[in-house]
């Protein structure tokens, strides 16, 4: 988690975010709690919403993951087919890493056969980061992604709907996989620099 702060941001807001994460939050009990509170420390560094940088880093995480865990992705020839298989086991790994009390939920329907709507019901931060996960893996597989947000019905503020088309087609000639994998590239400007002192 924290290379891939260091890489995105440089090691002056690694170092800020670690050092506001201990005096805020050096009471944490796991390691999961330490990455949660680290990203809320990111947050606060960067100026932006908590929410936007776990999306982020769940972006970034893909590749280590798979790196980590090649069974995920193993045979599967495109990003959809991995959301559809992973769709159950996904939110249950997740919600046992977070210690969340109430399982969350991921529902992962094929509207059309370019077009999938993701239902995830659980805490924004985690919703965040599954969305980030998802479009991760389909930029690790070099195709294209258009995000919709769907509004939530009312009165279900931890429900958040995602329809994502993806094209098979290539974003560039070959098979981006592994050049996403050993991305090392320059910072991500999706974040705004952090406000003036």
């Amino acid at each position: 988690m924290e290379a891939i702060v260091g890489l995105e941001f440089g090691s002056d807001d690694l170092a800020a975010a670690r050092t506001l994460a201990n005096e805020r939050f050096g009471n944490a009990s796991s390691d999961v709690e330490q990455v949660s509170e680290f990203l809320h420390a990111l947050s606060a560094v960067r100026g932006v919403d908590p929410s936007t940088v776990f999306a982020l880093v769940g972006r970034r995480l893909v590749a280590p993951v798979l790196v980590e865990f090649p069974a995920i992705a193993k045979n599967q020839p495109t990003a959809m087919s991995v959301l559809l298989s992973v769709s159950r086991s996904l939110p249950k790994a997740l919600g046992a890493l977070m210690s969340i009390d109430d399982e969350p939920v991921l529902d992962v329907e094929l509207l059309e056969p370019d077009l999938l709507r993701l239902r995830f019901t659980g805490p924004p931060e985690l919703a965040s980061l599954m969305e980030g996960l998802s479009i991760g893996l389909v930029e690790h597989f070099g195709e294209r992604v258009t995000v919709v947000h769907v509004a939530p019905p009312t009165g279900t503020p931890n429900v958040r709907t995602l329809e994502m088309r993806i094209s098979a087609e290539r974003r560039g000639t070959g098979d981006r996989r592994k050049e996403n994998a050993d991305r090392r590239g320059p910072r991500d400007e999706t974040l705004p620099a952090p406000p003036a002192p």
